[in-house]
């Protein structure tokens, strides 16, 4: 079978299980078949999302490192930090992959996490010098930020257009950085008044997450992936082409039998860490360094 590298082939896919003929577009919903085209194009982007957001599939996963939002949550949480586009499902905050079990978090809209754990925070930073220069440049002596750091700096004399804004960190060196915005284009200063004393950078506190991505590019899909995916399409769109429950029964039982296969294969290609730590080794590791501390084992699982 040839590759499966777009939606339109998927949809075809989908439509082959309730043997109903093939479309030649979900985009231009004209004749032929004007109304099989319309619900497919009304359906597939949920289907999508649906099935991506059914299990942590290998070529979904992502991590971003979030800088937090400069408006406080009205109630109930400290901070809230705005979620990556490509956002679709929480895999698991913070540092080390320990799921969601013990976090207290929630969602606002689908624009922002809120949180009051594992924020990570910074200390200010003194500048010694700014150039007027496209990027602007900043010098702060071992400053250890490290390049995509997002910056809020404060307080600078004379070049007050950087005062109150985020920044990202580029090029960095030991003692310098330059300046983009938070989209990351370079800050072009040298019309900006000339930096004269003073001013900090504060790196802005940060939530570490892992999360599934809202992947539209049909080529990243696994194979099994592509097969389950058009069967969640094939079961939603089963009524609207076909008026058939019966048939719709038939494409839920292949359905689980093809998700079955995928998350298998899926935990396969990727299987979970386990770190366990041994009493007995442990023991003879602590004792012969010294120690007689006793720690009890622990199991930790990286999704």
């Amino acid at each position: 079978m040839a590759d499966i590298t777009t939606a339109l082939q998927i949809c075809n896919l989908g439509l082959s299980y309730l043997k109903v003929p093939t479309v030649d577009s979900i985009t231009s919903l004209v004749a032929p078949q004007k109304e099989v085209k319309t619900i497919c194009a009304q359906w597939y982007d949920l289907s999508r999302q649906e099935a991506l957001r059914a299990h942590p599939w290998n070529f979904a996963r992502g991590t971003a490192k979030l800088a937090v939002s400069a408006t406080a949550p009205l109630f109930g949480y400290d901070s809230k930090f705005p979620l990556p586009t490509d956002f679709l499902r929480l895999r698991f905050i913070g540092e080390d992959n320990y799921g969601l079990v013990g976090i207290d978090f929630d969602f606002e809209s689908s624009d922002y996490i809120l949180t009051s754990r594992e924020v990570t925070e910074h200390n200010a930073i003194t500048i010694t010098g700014i150039t007027a220069a496209d990027p602007a440049v900043v010098t702060a002596a071992a400053h250890g930020l490290s390049n995509g750091d997002t910056i809020l700096i404060e307080d600078v004399v004379g070049m007050t257009e950087v005062n109150d804004t985020r920044f990202l960190v580029a090029d960095k060196t030991t003692d310098t950085f330059e300046l983009t915005t938070e989209a990351g284009v370079d800050v072009d200063a040298s019309a900006y008044t000339a930096y004269a004393s003073g001013g900090t950078a504060t790196q802005v506190d940060t939530l570490n997450i892992g999360y599934i991505k809202d992947v539209e590019d049909v080529t990243y899909f696994d194979p099994l992936f592509v097969t389950y995916l058009s069967l969640v399409f094939a079961k939603n769109i089963c009524y609207g082409v076909t008026g058939k429950t019966t048939l719709r029964r038939d494409i839920r039982e292949m359905l689980l039998e093809a998700s079955i296969q995928a998350r298998a294969i899926n935990g396969q290609d990727n299987p979970p860490r386990r770190v366990t730590r041994s009493r007995v080794l442990g023991a003879r590791r602590r004792y012969s360094g010294g120690s007689s501390e006793v720690t009890d084992p622990k199991y930790i699982s990286f999704n």
